[in-house]
Formats: C-alpha cells, sequence, structure tokens
C-alpha cells in the first residue's frame, strides 16, 4: 500500500488524505516523508490562481524530479526557490502547494515555474477545497501535514 499523508485545516477540522507518487518522485516523496509533521500557516498563492502554499520551516532542498507547471485539481507539489535568483526573495523559500481548481497554474511574479508533483489527494476533497476557496477572502489557515 503506498504511504500517504494527512492536510488538516486545524481551526476548521476539515482533513484529506494524500497518496504519495513513489514511483514518480522518490526523493522528493521520501525527504518529504523524513520530515513530517510539518504544521504552520497555509496561504492563498496570490500569483498562481486556484492554488494553497505552505511554506516548510527550515529550508528542504530536492533535486528536480517530475516537473510540470500544468497542473490538475488534486495534484500536489514541491517547490524550492534558492536565496537571491528571483527579486524580492533575498532568503529563498521551499513549499508545498496544492491545486484545488481548474485554473491553479504554479506562478511567481515572473511567470510558470515548474514543480515536483509528489501526491495526488485522494477521496473525496470537497470540503478540503471549500475552506482553500474561502482563503481568497479569510487569508490565512493553521495546516498540519503528517504521516496517515
Amino acid at each position: 500500500m503506498a504511504k500517504r499523508m494527512r492536510l488538516t485545516f486545524m481551526e476548521e477540522g476539515v482533513s484529506v488524505e494524500a497518496e504519495l507518487l513513489e514511483n514518480e518522485a522518490p526523493r522528493t516523496c521520501q525527504a518529504i516523508w523524513d520530515r513530517l509533521p510539518f504544521e504552520g500557516d497555509a496561504v492563498h498563492a496570490i500569483y498562481s490562481g486556484s492554488e494553497i502554499a505552505f511554506f516548510i520551516p527550515d529550508d528542504l532542498i530536492v533535486e528536480a524530479e517530475n516537473q510540470t507547471s500544468r497542473v490538475i485539481p488534486g495534484d500536489v507539489g514541491y517547490y524550492h526557490l534558492p536565496p537571491g535568483l528571483m527579486y524580492g526573495w533575498l532568503k529563498g523559500f521551499s513549499e508545498i502547494c496544492w491545486f484545488y481548481d481548474r485554473d491553479g497554474r504554479p506562478n511567481m511574479p515572473d511567470g510558470p515555474v515548474l514543480i515536483n508533483v509528489f501526491t495526488r489527494l485522494v477521496g473525496d476533497p470537497a470540503a478540503f477545497y471549500a475552506v482553500c476557496r474561502r482563503m481568497r477572502r479569510e487569508g490565512t489557515k493553521r495546516l498540519r501535514v503528517e504521516r496517515v
């Protein structure tokens, strides 16, 4: 059975599970799995349409694999921006991001970026997606990412 992780909006008590794509992105899956659990604030990605981003505490660098900028709802990806590579991002960051509708496309101010797609949401994500949609108006939400 494939490994799974759970993403939970803590205040709302709404969760969804995601199945790791270990054959397609083994290094990313292992790097994320080894660091779980995470807890912090998720934000709506302002340049990317229907995308939510969760910044990983303490930078995590994983090589490119299973990369795309053409995502579908339910894709969960990893992205790393090295320090100083892009104007305005002196410190850089690493994030987990997911897409909850058809207009999602990973972007930064300069245009599309490639993400490592390493897991997909499974089950019925409707309640989870509803919280994601509300984040455009309500702002950040406390999130926990953990092993199942």
